[in-house]
């Protein structure tokens, strides 16, 4: 799992690509929100008190935030480095 300090570094590598990294930043937080709100809605749909709410929205919160930023920022970075090393290995074997 990556470090704090490596996802900032791949949102960086990420956003350089961009033009709509301003908007691309509003959507994140907005999805990550919502996400939230939906986790707050079912614990309060199943009737937890409202340190059971608190408390399931607190564990959440970690996970759907790595989610967010694995698939927005950590997995293209993984994508562009399978397709660099696969080309480099594609040059060597033609050597």
């Amino acid at each position: 799992m990556p470090g704090l300090m490596e996802v900032f570094i791949l949102k960086e590598r990420v956003n350089d690509n961009r033009d709509d990294s301003i908007f691309m930043m509003l959507f994140e937080k907005a999805f990550i929100l919502i996400s939230l709100l939906v986790v707050m809605l079912i614990g309060v749909a199943l009737k937890f008190p409202a340190w059971g709410v608190g408390a399931l929205v607190g564990a959440s919160l970690g996970p759907i935030v790595y989610g967010h930023y694995y698939f927005i920022y950590i997995r293209p970075a993984k994508k562009q480095q399978n397709i660099d090393v696969s080309k480099k290995q594609g040059k060597n074997k033609r050597k």
